[in-house]
């Protein structure tokens, strides 16, 4: 029973210590601007070209993807590591995979299997996806040295 409390402790204070930090706050900032760059490009794609909205949504997407990369690159991450930018680029990128993969998971769960409201639910979901990006970023794409 101490065991497990110990190991519930050291738990909790490596989450606090990810996410009641500096850099998630950055982490989330660059990500509210992901959202607006993504809303924006979508927008102007949707609205002034012949675009079609499916791929005006790619579009957007991997522009907001890579706003997100260079703010994180340069502000969020800005002292971490020497690797190559291609490499991190990419790794970057499958990070992000990971992240729909679990935000699309978390809705399934919530929404399909255990029954909860959609929305609400996708909420959440977006939620878990942050996370994963997150910790991804943080301990793959841009690893403390």
């Amino acid at each position: 029973m101490l065991k497990s409390m110990k190991s519930a402790m050291r738990i909790l204070r490596w989450i606090r210590g990810k996410f009641l930090t500096k850099t998630f706050l950055k982490f989330a900032i660059v990500g509210g601007s992901g959202v607006i760059v993504n809303m924006l490009v979508f927008l102007i794609l949707t609205n002034y070209t012949s675009i079609h909205h499916l791929i005006a949504s790619a579009i957007a997407t991997e522009t907001a993807i890579l706003n997100n990369f260079t703010w994180n690159h340069l502000w969020t991450f800005r002292r971490r590591g020497k690797m190559n930018i291609l490499v991190r680029i990419a790794a970057f990128h499958a990070s992000r995979v990971l992240g729909l993969i679990v935000t699309v998971a978390g809705l399934y769960v919530l929404s399909d299997l255990l029954g909860l409201p959609m929305n609400p639910s996708y909420i959440v979901a977006i939620g878990l996806g942050v996370i994963a990006n997150f910790l991804t970023s943080d301990l793959f794409v841009w690893p403390e040295s």
